[in-house]
């Protein structure tokens, strides 16, 4: 379910709607980068009853998620009834590793970019989630601060 929830939210981050209830998976570094394509802090957590992912259409375009899987991986599309006058993109910024009172943290700050995508030009440069989270692995291959 967490990595469902997290593909609904990568695909609607590249959208114009409008998230109305996020839950971040806040505070610890679970595990390595190993061929990370996604960056972190970019998914969303649930629990039944208590938090919940929402998200709404403002826009009049009709928005369609399609998902589906394989016998390994989760599959995720986002179509729309028109063609989107922007495009965007979801990019890490100022990441690194620090080390505060003998504990290891990853930071860094995540970031929502709207580009026109006649112009190519930056419309908007919007600050989704600031990362401050306590590393749970092994460090010692880490570029620590």
């Amino acid at each position: 379910m967490c990595q469902f929830t997290n593909l609904i939210h990568w695909l609607v981050l590249h959208t114009p709607m409008q998230i109305v209830e996020h839950h971040h998976h806040d505070g610890m570094d679970l595990f390595p980068d190993y061929g990370r394509q996604i960056p972190f802090g970019t998914g969303t957590s649930i629990l039944y009853n208590y938090l919940d992912y929402r998200f709404k259409n403002t826009t009049d375009i009709t928005f369609q998620l399609i998902t589906h899987t394989c016998e390994e991986y989760l599959y995720g599309e986002i179509r729309a009834s028109k063609p989107l006058e922007y495009k965007y993109h979801i990019r890490v910024e100022d990441e690194f590793f620090s080390r505060e009172n003998d504990q290891v943290y990853r930071n860094g700050r995540v970031y929502r970019h709207c580009v026109d995508r006649k112009t190519g030009n930056l419309i908007s440069r919007e600050l989704i989630k600031v990362n401050h989270a306590k590393v749970m692995y092994d460090v010692s291959n880490l570029n620590i601060r």
